[in-house]
């Protein structure tokens, strides 16, 4: 199934990543500008994502015009990615190409490992290249030296939920707006045997920040990134009054009793997909579930055999603060695809991101997924060879989703602190905790304390 998207080292392994990626191959890339691409070879490509199926559609298209480059794809689990990829890079047997996020400080983890591809853009676009790509992109994907590690395949925005509209429908409930309309639903559809909310809150993986982030956008719209770079303090008092906006939820049904149990993934993913559960918050990666041959393969994933697709609608975050703030949508680069410096196959791993990041037959193949917004300016999906499940309802919706997501000016994870999201989850998790009712102005207070602010994208 796809992966959440957060690709951040935690903890320890986040403290060894780091130490490992400093001492590392100690390439910078700069004698591989020379390396011009080929048109035969092999490719080795790591990534968490994208789903295998979507990576395969990449490569076919790819192998039609570049029939003799052979591509392998690996994919991981979120954390199997983070600790099978640095020893890799790091005893030689590493991939050619591999995800590289803006997230965490990714750039600076792994960048070390990986070409400076400017040159490849510069003589692949023109001099005004940087200009080709989506707003912001490409600075999100440089490292602290300003060298260009990874060359953006996508972005992605979320900040939104998707639910399920067969079960609506059978409930009788309608789409929530604000806080006491997402109660109402929610009685509802536990009144015919349906989880309202799937999320999944256990464990390390940061996905529940999410939550944190498109609640704060009801409660303040200024207020999440101003934490996040030092400007606030998460217990300012719009930080108390997101976890126990949270923690209302808990107590009033609209998250489960089991958000605890386990991840996002797979937790919230199956019982969503397996249609046990009416909503689950996802970004736009789960806009290509709504195709009609990738709704069956991912039900069929959650265990469900012989499936028929639901129809799946995007909406947005209820209001849930009642300050007619709305909650806008966040979003940045996803991940591009960085070229090992050490690969023995560095001219047949260029032609292959070039294709895929710079091409618009590459970009068109991206925006043709439903995956990722396509990194490249002015390519959108052909609507033309694209199969939902209910066109006349899930289409509208995406189109709107994907005009929304490309005007959105907040980011989601770029400039949040690898710290900031492990104390924000653990906070999360005391909130949630059924077993506790630890005052929320003390449990902001260790948050804060836990927390470093990141100063990525704060002027002075």
């Amino acid at each position: 199934m796809t992966r959440s998207r957060h690709l951040r080292a935690v903890g320890l392994a986040a403290a060894i990543s780091l130490g490992l990626a400093a001492c590392g191959s100690g390439s910078d890339g700069a004698a591989d500008a020379s390396v011009e691409p080929a048109d035969s070879g092999e490719v080795t490509w790591w990534g968490w994502t994208p789903d295998t199926p979507v990576a395969e559609r990449y490569i076919a298209e790819f192998n039609k015009e570049y029939p003799d480059i052979e591509v392998t794809y690996r994919n991981f689990e979120n954390v199997d990615f983070r600790t099978t990829l640095t020893p890799a890079l790091d005893s030689g047997e590493g991939p050619d190409v591999f995800d590289l996020s803006a997230a965490g400080g990714s750039p600076d983890t792994w960048g070390g490992y990986a070409v400076d591809l400017e040159p490849l853009a510069q003589e692949e676009l023109g001099d005004d290249w940087e200009s080709s790509f989506a707003g912001g992109y490409v600075d999100q994907l440089r490292d602290s030296e300003g060298r260009l590690v990874s060359l953006p395949l996508g972005g992605m925005s979320a900040g939104f939920l998707w639910y399920n509209q067969d079960l609506f429908d059978q409930a009788g409930a309608e789409v929530p707006t604000d806080y006491d309309s997402w109660v109402e639903a929610c009685g509802k559809i536990a009144a015919i045997g349906k989880t309202c909310l799937a999320m999944g809150a256990g464990g390390a993986d940061t996905f529940p920040s999410e939550l944190y982030h498109a609640i704060a956008n009801s409660v303040d719209p200024e207020f999440f990134i101003e934490a996040a770079t030092g400007q606030a303090k998460w217990d300012d008092p719009q930080g108390v009054e997101v976890l126990q906006i949270i923690r209302d939820m808990r107590d009033d049904g609209i998250i489960a009793a089991n958000a605890l149990d386990a991840p996002q993934y797979p937790l919230a993913n199956e019982e969503f997909m397996r249609g046990d559960a009416a909503m689950v918050q996802m970004g736009f990666w789960y806009t290509q579930y709504a195709g009609a041959e990738s709704c069956k393969a991912s039900m069929e994933a959650a265990g469900v055999s012989d499936p028929t697709c639901f129809v799946q609608v995007p909406t947005p975050m209820p209001d849930v603060a009642g300050e007619g703030n709305g909650s806008q949508y966040f979003g940045e680069v996803d991940y591009g695809l960085a070229i090992n410096a050490d690969s023995p196959n560095i001219a047949a791993a260029k032609t292959f991101v070039s294709w895929m990041t710079m091409s618009e037959a590459g970009q068109q193949n991206v925006a043709n997924a439903l995956d990722l917004l396509p990194a490249l300016q002015g390519v959108a999906p052909d609507w033309s060879g694209i199969s939902l499940v209910a066109d006349d309802v899930q289409r509208p919706a995406i189109e709107e989703l994907l005009a929304e997501s490309t005007e959105t000016t907040q980011s989601r994870q770029w400039q949040t602190t690898e710290t900031t999201l492990d104390a924000m989850v653990l906070a999360i998790q005391q909130v949630l905790d059924p077993s506790s009712d630890r005052p929320i102005e003390e449990i902001a207070a260790e948050m804060q304390a836990a927390a470093e602010p990141s100063s990525v994208g704060v002027d002075g």
